[in-house]
């Protein structure tokens, strides 16, 4: 073997040996110490100011909690732990635990509804019941009255149907309170070219058909459902008529919902 190739194998071996063993001066460094742990954030300490609103704010849960008879609230549902028992449910097959639907011609009897006597005195307001129960809660006895009245009045086309759109402010009776003031912002809609009672399309608040028609200035009072220029608002039992057709010259009550269409007692 040549003399420049013996060298060259040196040189190899040399470097091979360099990277594989590690040498006195590397064998006896330190090991890397383990990152120091994180500090932990100072509890917080409230203010006089703060502790005395957090406990205004306890105190008045409490107080709601004795009001409704009521010692816990119902646990939230977790997202990702499958294991929980409070997880979120996401099959569809076990999201309607009631499929089928209570039947609006049956009496709670099971019997047929065959007469609109039945209806009137005994069907439609089981119905009415079970929507102020289950779906939009019980009226307050006293109710605010609220004064309506037509700021603007546009021809509008809806598909391919003409309509008048009427700009309603119902003017909420704060009395009681005449620090706040509430106006509730209402479009009603109806064919333009009706010759008679016709349905109608009621929007709180916005949404629906054409631009937005604005919101109420303030917050409602509580019990402030609205009511019809000396009618009670409690009278829920005529809800379906209250609003009931345009040109009777009913004015349509305040109701929990934004857009809701009004047709003719059925």
């Amino acid at each position: 073997m040549s003399t420049p190739k013996v060298i060259l194998w040196s040189v190899g071996l040399a470097l091979a040996w360099l990277m594989l063993v590690p040498t006195g001066t590397r064998a006896q460094q330190p090991p890397t110490p383990p990152p120091a742990a994180a500090t932990p954030r100072p509890p917080v300490v409230l203010s006089p100011e703060m502790q005395e609103r957090q406990n205004l704010t306890q105190a008045d849960h409490q107080r709601l909690m004795d009001l409704l008879h009521m010692t816990t609230i119902r646990r939230g549902r977790d997202g990702n732990n499958k294991e929980s028992p409070f997880y979120a449910n996401y099959d569809e097959a076990k999201a309607n635990p009631f499929p089928k639907l209570p039947d609006p011609l049956v009496l709670k009897n099971g019997k047929p509804v065959k007469q609109a006597a039945d209806w009137w005195k005994v069907r439609r307001p089981q119905i009415v019941e079970d929507f102020d129960r289950e779906i939009y809660g019980r009226v307050p006895k006293v109710v605010p009255k609220v004064k309506w009245e037509v700021t603007k009045t546009t021809n509008e086309t809806v598909g391919e149907a003409a309509v008048i759109v009427k700009q309603l402010v119902g003017h909420v009776d704060n009395s009681a309170c005449p620090q706040i003031t509430v106006d509730i912002q209402l479009a009603l809609t109806t064919p333009a070219n009706a010759t008679g009672p016709v349905p109608v399309v009621m929007e709180f608040g916005g949404g629906g058909f054409g631009p937005g028609r604005g919101a109420a200035r303030g917050p409602l009072p509580a019990g402030a459902g609205g009511a019809v220029d000396g009618e009670a608002a409690h009278h829920r039992g005529d809800r379906g008529r209250t609003a009931r057709r345009a040109g009777d010259g009913a004015m349509p009550s305040s109701t929990p919902v934004a857009f809701r269409p009004i047709t003719a007692p059925v």
